[in-house]
């Protein structure tokens, strides 16, 4: 002790303060050094996890005895690195009900006693959580919630209930639901739940919007654009794609824009034909048919004698008596027109390029094969370049003077009328004139007269003695020039 103080002493203040400073530190980075070599190692067991699923897991981590850390506001789980696919092993054979749903593992510890009405309701919860977890498998859905009306059943009692479902979906940020994936949606589940059809399926997502429409012709449902309005635009924009990707591979790209227009048919038709059966025998006098009922009977004859019995061969002679009565045969044949048919096409193209009108005749053909004009159905093309837009034909210019010419010489009569009319309309053309430039002028002195002038500001002192230096200036050079020119 006598030598660390003898020691401490030779040193002065401030190599005491740094002795003492970096010995500290030594003792701080040491401990912290071991700390982070002996510090447990966390992972990411589950991430983006549900309130309700992530107090499931934790429950069940509690159980396991594991030691987990949560993060990310509580959704995201942690369990030592060496513990983590063990643990995510272990719990996706618990079947745990995430999300709140519980699929068929209900019924592996059924109780014995249970009623029929319990297992009905065990059943339908089973039934929509196999449904929200299919659902749920889907890349653009978020979140799910699956509701079914399944209709009641017994032995003697068949219930007049139509069974539906309901789904609420939640999609993710950035995703969407096309009308394709929609209808996937109502037939997985009409093929899933018995008595249930596709279009008997609603759809909703987060904000409470239906993905689902009605058809009002049949009172189906079905997903994505089924109704008048979108069916119109779908068809009306598949068209218009493949006829500008013709104009753009003729012309180049953005050299020719094409505009479609097409008229739909929303009228359901069911035809029914009904038509006899013609005969296809040879012989047209044979009967065909079905047989409804047939009647043979034989009788003995008792007239003729011998002649008979020789004709015969000897034997005794029979009548016979027989009956067939067919039923004549008929063909029916039903033919349903769906909606949605396409009633009339138009087309319009407008290209940048200057072509002749061979040119654009055969343009016109390239564009109606390419959308499928009829022209039966009375579909329309119109093709056009820049040019004709842009510049208007003479004899369009000159076709409305000419006509105006009779009209006038109709009114007023050839020769010397014709020139009164004229000089009539001149003179009326110079008043009119003279008329508006009055007009013009009272509304110019009117404005004139009633325009706020600007209120002159009264001048400081020293702008006052400015300008009376400056006019004194002024009238001093008069003076003096004046005295020169003298």
């Amino acid at each position: 002790m006598t030598d660390f103080t003898d020691f401490w002493q030779r040193f002065d203040r401030r190599a005491r303060f740094g002795l003492t400073l970096g010995a500290a530190v030594i003792v701080v980075a040491t401990a912290v050094l071991g700390a982070w070599a002996f510090r447990t190692d966390y992972q990411v067991l589950f991430a983006d996890l549900a309130p309700q699923d992530a107090a499931t897991m934790t429950a069940e981590l509690d159980q396991m005895k594991i030691a987990y850390r949560l993060s990310g506001g509580g959704n995201t789980i942690l369990v030592p690195a060496d513990m983590v696919y063990k643990t995510r092993l272990k719990l996706a054979g618990k079947e745990l009900p995430l999300r709140g749903a519980v699929g068929f593992e209900l019924f592996n510890n059924s109780e014995v006693g249970m009623t029929e009405f319990a297992q009905k309701i065990n059943y339908q919860r089973a039934l929509q959580g196999e449904l929200t977890r299919t659902i749920q498998s889907l890349d653009e859905i978020q979140s799910v919630r699956v509701h079914l009306v399944l209709a009641e059943q017994a032995l003697f009692k068949k219930s007049g209930t139509q069974p539906k479902a309901s789904i609420t979906i939640a999609v993710k940020p950035g995703k969407m639901l096309d009308p394709a994936q929609i209808q996937g949606i109502q037939r997985l589940v009409g093929a899933a739940v018995p008595d249930i059809k596709p279009y008997d399926v609603t759809i909703l997502d987060q904000h409470g919007v239906a993905l689902t429409r009605k058809n009002s012709g049949q009172g189906e449902e079905t997903g994505g654009a089924v109704d008048g309005l979108d069916e119109k635009r779908a068809i009306e924009s598949y068209l218009n794609k493949k006829v500008v990707e013709v104009l753009d591979r003729t012309f180049g790209a953005g050299q020719g824009i094409a505009s479609v227009d097409v008229t739909l048919n929303h009228e359901h038709k069911k035809t029914t034909t009904e038509s006899p059966l013609v005969s296809n025998s040879v012989d047209d006098n044979l009967p065909t048919g079905v047989v409804l009922r047939e009647k043979q009977s034989t009788r003995e004859s008792s007239h003729g004698g011998e002649s008979s019995r020789a004709a015969t061969g000897g034997g005794d002679a029979s009548l016979l008596n027989r009956e067939v009565e067919y039923q004549v045969g008929r063909r029916v044949e039903q033919v349903v027109s769906a909606a949605g048919a396409i009633q009339h096409v138009k087309i319009a193209v407008v290209v940048r390029a200057s072509l002749d009108p061979a040119q654009l005749e055969r343009l016109k053909d390239v564009v109606a094969m390419a959308a499928g004009i009829s022209k039966e159905r009375g579909d329309a093309v119109a093709v056009y370049s820049v040019d004709q837009m842009s510049t208007i034909p003479a004899s369009d210019a000159v076709i409305p003077a000419a006509k105006a010419e009779p009209e006038a010489e109709a009114e007023t009569g050839p020769g010397p009328k014709t020139a009164s009319a004229k000089s009539v309309a001149g003179k009326s053309d110079f008043w009119q004139l003279l008329l508006a430039g009055a007009l013009a002028v009272a509304l110019l002195l009117f404005w004139r007269m009633t325009a706020p002038r600007p209120q002159a500001r009264p001048l400081s002192e020293q702008e006052r003695k400015k300008m009376l230096a400056q006019v004194n200036d002024w009238l001093h050079d008069a003076q003096h020039q004046s005295m020169e020119h003298n």
